[in-house]
């Protein structure tokens, strides 16, 4: 009788005299309504009840039973059902009813739309201002590389590097964009450095350095209050540090250092060793194994060290021939 009337009323319904046999078909189709008795051989309303808010709370379901009682009806509100009828009930009671409950569940099915349409909107948006960030600070980045000829080309690389670096040693997925942003940027707080620093020819005096060892604090700095940087604020922060604590700005050690800052050591300490500098030429690939084999576990970690190692024994010429061939353009 339910049924039939659910359908003269312009529903679509379907009737189950098995409660399990319900649950498969709440399952794999779409409802909108679940009419249920509450006292039933095979299962109760209630159980009916929890089973369909685990699997989809904005489903309405309505609890009928002969045998009402105060336990039943705090327990249905409790585990979240729509209403609660008493038979016997007469059918322009359930017309009411299944109106109400229709509202209710395309008002419902509109907030979800909306809430879904808002949640793309802000992830777009989101996503626009990353990027937009992103490409800003890449030009201040590309400002500074054309103060100082000698570092060209150089965050380009290191980017490249530290990806190559994470596949040798099979990290997850998530760092790479963390590491290539971070490679990318990692000496944008030397657009802090006055050019008698920066452009000087030849090596630094202890004071000079001293300014110059700044730039990975003020690369922080710039990069710290932009909320969707933080992790490569904190890799930009640490890519002077050494496991032994000498490094700095914070002379961290050990641990202490984020997995991907240890990478990002070890790469741009490569790169610098394999390109001219305006202090010093540039290494030959023996010399940058014999440094890396010397300084593993003390200043690099031990890990990333044997991982670079490995790929500069297994194509060492190669990676350096692009290094070397990416810095002369």
């Amino acid at each position: 009788m339910m049924g039939e009337f659910l359908r003269y009323l312009g529903c679509e319904a379907q009737t189950f005299t098995d409660a399990r046999l319900a649950l498969e078909s709440i399952r794999t189709d779409t409802f909108d309504i679940v009419f249920t008795d509450i006292y039933m051989p095979t299962m109760s309303g209630i159980e009916i009840l929890q089973e369909i808010m685990a699997l989809n709370r904005n489903i309405l379901v309505i609890l009928m039973t002969g045998q009402p009682t105060l336990e039943d009806s705090i327990s249905a509100v409790r585990l979240g059902a729509y209403d609660y009828v008493t038979k016997p009930f007469n059918l322009n009671l359930i017309e009411i009813l299944v109106k109400r409950a229709m509202q209710q569940r395309r008002l419902t099915l509109e907030n979800i739309a909306y809430q879904n349409y808002l949640e793309q909107r802000v992830e777009e948006q989101t996503r626009e201002l990353k990027e937009f960030l992103i490409h800003s600070i890449e030009s201040l980045s590309h400002a500074l590389e054309a103060r100082d000829p000698y570092t060209k080309g150089h965050g380009a690389r290191v980017s490249q590097f530290v990806l190559t670096l994470a596949r040798e040693l099979s990290l997850p997925e998530e760092y790479n964009e963390p590491l290539r942003i971070s490679g990318l940027l990692h000496d944008i707080g030397k657009i802090g450095a006055p050019d008698s620093i920066l452009l000087k020819p030849g090596k630094l005096t202890p004071e000079e350095y001293d300014v110059m060892k700044t730039h990975a604090y003020i690369g922080y700095r710039i990069l710290a209050p932009i909320g969707s940087l933080s992790q490569v604020a904190t890799y930009v922060h640490e890519h002077h540090e050494r496991m032994d604590g000498k490094g700095y700005p914070q002379g961290l050690r050990g641990d202490e250092i984020a997995l991907p800052s240890r990478l990002l050591i070890v790469a741009e300490v490569c790169d610098a060793l394999a390109t001219e500098r305006s202090y010093k030429p540039a290494w030959p690939l023996s010399d940058i194994i014999t440094y890396f084999q010397d300084l593993c576990g003390i200043a690099y970690d031990k890990e990333v060290t044997r991982a670079l190692l490995s790929l500069l024994r297994r194509s060492g010429d190669t990676v350096l021939n692009v290094i070397r061939i990416s810095a002369e353009k």
